[in-house]
């Protein structure tokens, strides 16, 4: 970060440069506005939030209805924005993100065209306004501004065509009988301390960033259609059979898998209360971020329960899927395990339930409290899938980054706790090499681009910058930062867990929690693995003998400084360790020489494979006749 340390740094670096010709990592240059924040209180130097720190607060009505057959969404939000912030609020930002599939409209992605988000009539506190979409956005001006503590109400009628799976990013229809309702309604964007308000056009890649709020959806679809969406349903005792209800009941006491509504009970019709015309079906839901709805007349639905350290009431653990799949039915269960390991390891789940639904698409994509995953081909990818998803629910769910500007933020961070997650599952150790694998082959492709980049504009990598290396660096960190048996990064990210949750982090504020607890500053780390584009190689130059000693001299030969363990090993299992610690190198020195005694059998740099080290050839010597 900006702070003495790494200006001195910099001009060492620099006169090292000119002497060496040694390239050494330039500090992070934080930006002004976030460096602002923290001059008003609102962000700390230690990464946590100020003391001044604020978020906007906003709810929702929605009243919408599905069309299966025309697949079509018609419906009314009324969105109430309440300024909590130091400033006048001057204009209401919001997100009309269906638009992606206009005529004209910029994307990164194909797409199905069609005519977007049909707008109806538009009210402002209770006053017809003219209101003009601008792309996926729409601005709407405010006369004489929204003071500190007052709220706006804007009311929106409209309708938009869900387009097809596979036509569309995280949503769509397959069939008009299983559908998923992703970003479906028009939504207030974020303002926050740092940018004020936040409002980019959604283009298809880069994600989402979204304010919390409160939700009271009622969602008509007809009868035979199960419903399900973020909230807790509030009429279940209307539009379900009294079977089905008492098995959601079971479902919260037993640990076996309840089946709500199964292949019998579908075949046999037993699906809703109704069996004509339209079924409303009502959830209400707290401090979420979005609302996502899956309605089909082809799911069963499976329930179960996980427990939650600090919680009276199990959460609720759901899974609808169609009754073809031959995997699904183990979904519920590894929903369970995974709710469970994070809230134990990381933070308590802090809603009354999570469902995984099936359908629509490869691989998956989160919503609070819901995932849609598509159907696997074995149990183990399946478990995989709804791990990453569901903990998604950590990040961003609870976390709330910016996922369209640093897309790693929260996709390299749930795929390091995949790693963990999975390991769990298994029983297995908590090991770090797939991930740490898929960097090293990625990497010596050098098709990659810097992970600060804005998740629209990848020139290549954006896959490997998101998940893979993001997910490698932060399990090299922890590393890094172990202390004995002390896992100091662990619980530097329970603290920025519990920190950030419900709120805005950057970053800055994430490099800086890290700091905190590393105890120093770390842009060293930062700059050549989130900023730019560098190799750690550390090799083996050569191994000589000096009378009762072996001189072994380590190159660095990549520019990514880190820490360098050298292991030699010896008859009978014994071994011996010496480490050249990352300020060598940060000195501007290519070259350091270790003394081991005689006899060693062989020599290794890093002998527990936990940096990721692009050449693995160069970090080995063997003596002769071993």
């Amino acid at each position: 970060m900006q702070r003495a340390f790494a200006t001195a740094s910099l001009v060492l670096s620099l006169s090292v440069l000119q002497a060496q010709d040694r390239v050494l990592p330039y500090p992070v240059t934080e930006p002004d506005a976030y460096a602002a924040a923290i001059a008003a209180g609102t962000r700390s130097a230690d990464g946590a939030p100020g003391a001044s720190y604020w978020t906007d607060a906003v709810s929702y009505k929605i009243d919408a209805e599905l069309d299966p057959a025309a697949a079509v969404v018609t419906g009314v939000v009324e969105a109430t924005y309440t300024n909590r912030g130091p400033d006048a609020v001057t204009v209401l930002w919001m997100h009309l993100r269906q638009n992606l599939h206009k005529v004209g409209q910029m994307r990164t992605r194909v797409v199905a065209v069609t005519d977007g988000i049909t707008l109806g009539d538009v009210a402002l506190d209770g006053q017809e306004i003219n209101a003009r979409a601008m792309g996926t956005r729409m601005a709407l001006r405010l006369r004489g501004g929204l003071e500190p503590g007052k709220s706006a109400t804007v009311r929106v009628e409209y309708s938009y065509p869900v387009p097809v799976a596979g036509t569309a990013p995280r949503n769509g229809h397959e069939n008009n009988r299983v559908f998923y309702l992703g970003y479906w309604y028009p939504q207030f964007a974020v303002r926050d301390d740092v940018e004020g308000w936040v409002c980019e056009e959604y283009k298809g890649n880069g994600e989402f960033y979204m304010p919390y709020g409160n939700y009271d959806v009622t969602f008509r679809a007809p009868a035979g259609f199960v419903v399900r969406s973020t909230g807790v349903l509030q009429n279940g005792d209307e539009v379900l059979y009294p079977e089905a209800l008492d098995r959601l009941a079971a479902a919260k006491t037993s640990r076996d898998v309840q089946p709500v509504i199964s292949k019998e009970d579908l075949a046999a019709g037993r699906v809703t209360k109704a069996k004509d015309g339209t079924v409303a079906w009502r959830f209400v839901a707290e401090n979420v971020r979005d609302v996502a709805v899956s309605a089909s007349n082809n799911y069963v639905w499976d329930a179960t329960h996980a427990v939650v350290p600090g919680r009276d009431e199990p959460v609720e653990i759901h899974a609808v899927y169609e009754p073809t799949s031959t995997t699904w039915p183990e979904a519920a269960r590894a929903a369970r395990f995974t709710i469970e390991w994070m809230s134990r390891e990381v933070f308590p789940y802090p809603w009354p339930h999570m469902t995984a639904c099936e359908g629509i698409i490869g691989g998956g994509m989160e919503f609070p409290m819901m995932t849609l995953i598509g159907d696997s081909r074995s149990v183990r990818g399946l478990e995989g899938i709804v791990a990453h998803e569901l903990i998604h629910m950590w990040f961003p769910m609870i976390v709330g980054s910016n996922e369209k500007r640093h897309s790693w933020q929260d996709e390299g961070t749930t795929s390091f706790f995949t790693d963990l997650v999975e390991a769990a599952m298994r029983d297995a150790p908590q090991t770090a090499r797939a991930s740490m694998l898929g960097y090293v082959r990625t990497a010596r492709r050098s098709s990659e681009a810097p992970l600060m980049t804005h998740a629209d504009y990848y020139p290549v990598g954006y896959g490997f910058a998101s998940y893979t290396k993001p997910a490698a660096l932060l399990h090299q960190l922890r590393e890094l930062m172990r202390d004995g048996e002390d896992d100091v990064f662990m619980t530097a990210m329970r603290t920025y867990v519990r920190e950030w949750a419900y709120k805005h982090p950057t970053p800055y504020d994430l490099f800086r929690t890290m700091e905190r607890f590393a105890g120093r500053d770390l842009d060293w780390y930062w700059q050549p693995w989130y900023f730019e584009v560098r190799k750690l190689d550390h090799a083996i130059a050569s191994v000589e003998k000096d009378g009762d000693e072996l001189v072994v001299t380590i190159e660095d030969r990549g520019f990514a400084p880190h820490p360098c363990t050298v292991e030699a090993r010896y008859a009978e299992g014994r071994t011996e360790r010496q480490v050249i610690g990352v300020d060598v190198w940060l000195r501007g020195a290519t070259r350091h020489v270790l003394r081991f005694p005689d006899g060693a059998q062989s020599i290794l740099v890093d002998p527990d494979r936990d940096t990721l080290d692009i050449e693995s050839d160069n970090n080995v010597w063997q003596a002769k006749g071993s």
